[in-house]
């Protein structure tokens, strides 16, 4: 079984599988497996037909995690852009 996943726009999947990877966590990324290689940048395909409950879970969670991480850096990124942009009169 499988699990195809789209991530917000300006996610690249390849990159994420660099930081998943090093905590033990491994998806395919979806350049990788489509045809769609440029439009499919943010997309992932998690297989987990030969994992425990226990394994499914921790995955999930890591992955979930990292992108939490990632999601605070990039709102922290707009608000200084907002901040930036204040119009000098």
């Amino acid at each position: 079984m499988c699990l195809w996943l789209e991530l917000p726009p300006g996610f690249d999947a390849s990159e994420l599988l660099i930081h998943v990877k090093e905590r033990g966590v491994l998806f395919a990324a979806g350049t990788v497996i489509s045809t769609c290689k440029r439009r499919c940048r943010n997309t992932l395909r998690l297989g987990f037909a030969s994992l425990d409950e226990k394994q499914i879970a921790r995955g999930v969670a890591t992955l979930a995690e990292l992108l939490k991480i990632e999601m605070r850096k990039r709102q922290r990124g707009v608000r200084r852009a907002e901040r930036s942009r204040v119009a000098l009169v």
